[in-house]
């Protein structure tokens, strides 16, 4: 994804506890997969995930963890890293689009 792109639909874990401090608890890998897929549950299969947008922002939590963030909503999850990171490029970028105009 261009640097431009990611900056604007982007973030991180680090990110978000940076800005919202305690307003944010502290959660596990496992926590945090838990919560965005229920974010992202009911548009599942109708729009791109906005848990997508952590993933472009973290390849770390992409390639660990965004895949069972799929694979608890049904959907494909590919298992080449870079098939993911397509995926994940695509979403966020998609993510962005469809939430600028709303």
């Amino acid at each position: 994804m261009k640097k431009a792109a990611r900056e604007r639909t982007a973030t991180s874990w680090n990110r978000l506890e940076h800005q919202l401090g305690s307003a944010l608890p502290s959660l596990t890998s496992n926590e945090r997969v838990q919560v965005l897929v229920q974010v992202d549950r009911p548009t599942a299969g109708d729009e791109p995930l906005l848990s997508s947008l952590l993933a472009a922002g973290d390849p770390h939590f992409a390639y660990q963890y965004y895949q069972h963030v799929l694979t608890a909503l049904g959907l494909d999850a590919p298992d080449d890293d870079e098939d993911l990171r397509d995926v994940v490029e695509a979403d966020a970028e998609q993510v962005f689009t469809d939430w600028r105009f709303r």
